[in-house]
């Protein structure tokens, strides 16, 4: 990939979605792209409609503080409902000249988009690579496994940031050979400035989608069990679904007044503020793959606190940079935010900075390049 004066040198193509669409899997791709370009061309096409608007929250699935934005050389051009666009993609990867075309794999709903591309990329000659971030969606039914295995098995090369997650694709697609890459943590983020006033001893966040398996209704019975202790908890991110059953439980159980709940999209400069306020981050998981959202707390330096399913164990070291629970047990939950009381997770942070140094961006782009045979810079 790189000639004989260390210049870039080959193409990669990559589609998926970049800034300004919202969300982790976006964030994901925006900083991988940037990596890859370190060490070869990149040909980038994105999305002109990710999802129709039924299928998530707010108004929009771009990010209004990146309005206007765009990744440099992006192509917004595939339409997730329209197969017309999905054809012109795929011949724009072959004729732009790329060695390979990467794609990230995230949920049943682009099975039809994906898997068209990655076919007629593939039949003619293009080599293709799966970055999984959930080989199958959460809580899939049979025919969301189904779908995940006709799309999968149309890859040459996969890379998945969890070993659980790479069992599931060996089920999946018999004799594939997953390469393994922990998710890199965020530490590139806008920097907070420190206007938020701290309002307990000890400041928990919960942050990111609020749907049914983030067990946010095990955390808020924890909280009931930590009545007498001096905490706040901030819940931030947007709900899938109605959460006032979650405040009139808050209320029953008399900690209403200390959960703050943000229910909304939160710009970057916020979260950079709430998680320079939060002492802990929690994740109560009731399933799960692996949590950009954790990886986000980490690049922050904050100890975490998560449920025992999923990858979730491999990315926190117990005792070292978060404590580690069983899945829908609010008491095990709330003795684990009791044993930061005493100095709130501080001790803690040196370890979880020197984590999230050791999982960089640069690091997944040499595996994805080395998973489609092609060399690094």
């Amino acid at each position: 990939m790189s000639g004989p004066d260390g210049s870039l040198a080959g193409r990669v193509a990559v589609l998926g979605p970049v800034t300004p669409f919202r969300g982790g899997i976006a964030q994901h791709t925006t900083a991988l792209v940037a990596a890859l370009r370190e060490h070869c061309e990149v040909e980038l096409l994105s999305f002109s409609r990710l999802y129709p608007r039924l299928l998530f929250p707010g108004d929009s699935d771009r990010d209004p503080a990146l309005e206007g934005q765009v990744v440099e050389g992006a192509r917004y051009v595939v339409d997730s409902i329209r197969p017309a666009s999905w054809r012109r993609a795929a011949d724009h990867v072959v004729d732009s000249g790329a060695a390979a075309l990467v794609m990230p794999w995230w949920t049943f709903f682009l099975a039809p988009c994906i898997g068209s591309i990655a076919r007629r990329v593939a039949r003619r000659g293009v080599p293709v690579v799966f970055l999984c971030h959930n080989v199958v969606d959460h809580e899939a039914a049979w025919w969301k496994r189904w779908l995940a295995a006709r799309v999968l098995r149309l890859g040459s090369g996969w890379v998945v940031q969890l070993r659980e997650e790479a069992e599931e694709l060996q089920r999946l697609v018999p004799g594939s050979q997953p390469r393994f890459h922990q998710h890199p943590t965020y530490s590139g983020f806008l920097r907070p400035r420190g206007t938020l006033a701290r309002r307990a001893h000890l400041e928990l966040l919960f942050f990111g989608f609020i749907r049914p398996y983030k067990g946010l209704d095990v955390l808020i019975e924890a909280m009931g069990l930590l009545a007498g202790e001096d905490l706040v908890l901030t819940v931030a991110g947007e709900a899938w679904d109605d959460i006032s059953p979650l405040r009139e439980r808050a209320g029953e159980l008399g900690v209403a007044e200390r959960i703050e709940f943000l229910t909304r999209y939160l710009p970057e400069d916020e979260v950079a503020e709430l998680f320079d306020r939060a002492d802990v981050a929690v994740f109560p998981y009731r399933s799960a793959t692996g949590s950009g959202a954790v990886a986000l707390a980490q690049g922050y330096g904050r100890p975490v606190i998560v449920t025992r399913v999923g990858g979730l164990p491999e990315v926190v070291e117990d005792g070292v940079t978060g404590r580690v629970v069983p899945p829908e047990d609010p008491a095990a939950l709330a003795g684990a935010v009791r044993s930061f009381m005493a100095d709130r997770g501080e001790p803690m942070r040196p370890a979880v900075e020197r984590f999230a140094k050791s999982l960089t961006w640069d690091s997944l782009a040499r595996a994805v390049l080395d998973t489609a045979g092609l060399p690094a810079r």
